[in-house]
């Protein structure tokens, strides 16, 4: 015998379909909580999915090049003609297409 058997034995069988107990039986003077709705608010987040194809068609070339290039540094801003040819161009498109 298991030692949650054990444990189990003095609790009275359950019978199907008594798992809450109806509403008359429980106490009527019991305040209920009641979950509120949030209210979603829907804000546009920016980023790559969202982007234009321009956009990212110049960053992936802009990212192409600099991971190659061994004159360009991205972090210190170095880059050597073409690589900063490409960074404009990363810059100068549109992230959004409003914009």
């Amino acid at each position: 015998m298991s030692l949650l058997s054990g444990l189990l034995d003095h609790m009275p069988p359950t019978i199907a379909g008594d798992d809450k107990p109806a509403m008359a039986k429980r106490a009527p003077d019991r305040s209920r909580l009641v979950l509120a709705e949030r209210q979603a608010t829907v804000t546009a987040y920016t980023n790559a999915a969202s982007a234009t194809p321009e956009w990212r068609h110049a960053r992936d070339q802009y990212i192409s090049h600099v991971m190659a290039c061994r004159a360009c540094y991205a972090p210190t801003a170095r880059h050597c003609p073409a690589g900063a040819d490409l960074r404009a161009t990363y810059d100068r498109r549109p992230m959004e297409p409003h914009q």
